[in-house]
């Protein structure tokens, strides 16, 4: 479910954020009302302001470990993508027709791009191989056994198979990323103990409402605009601003 809403379009995914900051900010500014009329003259029953600054900062310290997760995940993904690019366009200069000229390796090559761009990255955004492209990979393998029985001089062909392994390493790792599941439970403690701080700040603000709706808003807006953009990179191979195949296209 997660997966789905962070692929959104960004901006209508800061308008389902805020639609629900804006339910959560009514709600918050109901308890203000309620604590202020039933907790007047009784500041005994309340614990001390100081105590409540516990929460908000437990839902910062959550937040920031999701979010460098996140940050975390995408900076693997793009390692992935350059790694996988490269891998392609060193075994395309080999197999070159001013090179070794190996028309088979060239066709493999073509084929895996396409079925990585137009299968795996831009059908399934990563989240499982295809049949396709691990055909395409099985010719690769093949033309460069039959390669290997030729007259080529070891060397090159040692230096291809291992930009052949580094290729694979590289799709097993960005398949690996896209395959990964949404933290839901961290996400569902983020958005609890956001909840959980606007109800500590109506509670502060128990006897001034006026200033309490101020700070309910203030942390609503922040909390809504944080989330928002780190759910934009929660999933590196999807939305609007998704890692995108453009780069490995290109060698087609």
């Amino acid at each position: 479910m997660l997966l789905n809403a962070f692929s959104l379009d960004s901006l209508l995914l800061l308008a389902i954020i805020l639609s629900a900051g804006a339910v959560s900010f009514g709600f918050a500014l109901l308890t203000l009302q309620i604590l202020h009329r039933r907790l007047e003259g009784e500041g005994a029953r309340v614990p001390v302001p100081a105590y409540f600054s516990a929460i908000t900062t437990i839902w910062a310290l959550t937040f920031g470990f999701v979010a460098a997760e996140v940050w975390q995940m995408n900076n693997r993904a793009v390692e992935a993508a350059l790694a996988e690019r490269s891998s392609v366009q060193r075994l395309a200069g080999s197999a070159a027709v001013e090179a070794l000229d190996l028309f088979t390796v060239r066709v493999g090559l073509y084929e895996y791009v396409a079925a990585v761009t137009e299968e795996e990255w831009g059908g399934n955004a990563n989240t499982e191989p295809h049949p396709r492209a691990d055909a395409a990979v099985q010719s690769l393998r093949l033309a460069l056994l039959e390669a290997a029985r030729g007259d080529m001089p070891e060397a090159f062909i040692s230096k291809m198979i291992v930009d052949f392994d580094e290729l694979q390493d590289a799709r097993e790792l960005r398949l690996t990323i896209g395959n990964r599941h949404v933290a839901e439970l961290k996400w569902t403690l983020v958005v609890v103990l956001a909840l959980l701080s606007q109800i500590s700040i109506a509670f502060v603000h128990r006897d001034r409402p006026r200033a309490g709706r101020a700070a309910i808003a203030i942390f609503t807006v922040a909390a809504c605009l944080s989330i928002w953009l780190v759910a934009l990179h929660a999933s590196p191979y999807q939305g609007s601003i998704g890692i995108s195949p453009g780069k490995l296209a290109d060698l087609l």
